[in-house]
């Protein structure tokens, strides 16, 4: 979760929220949000499950792909 916080950045993210989520286990979360190509993300670490994993909620801001161009994949 550190190097997500400290890359991101790098990449055109803003962290925005970072830390303890407010759930019983205090699992760890970052929210972070790329302005450039409207989309936010979600990342919570869950320390405590067996085994451990990170779930991502990726949210995407809605609009119409212009005439004549093409939609980024990646």
């Amino acid at each position: 979760m550190e190097k997500l916080k400290s890359k991101l950045p790098k990449h055109g993210w803003e962290v925005v929220e970072y830390g303890p989520d407010s759930s019983r286990n205090k699992n760890h979360s970052l929210t972070a949000d790329n302005g450039t190509k409207k989309f936010s993300v979600k990342i919570t670490y869950q320390a405590k499950d067996n085994p451990s994993n990170l779930s991502f909620f990726v949210v995407s801001g809605c609009y119409q792909v212009p005439d004549g161009q093409k939609i980024e994949q990646f």
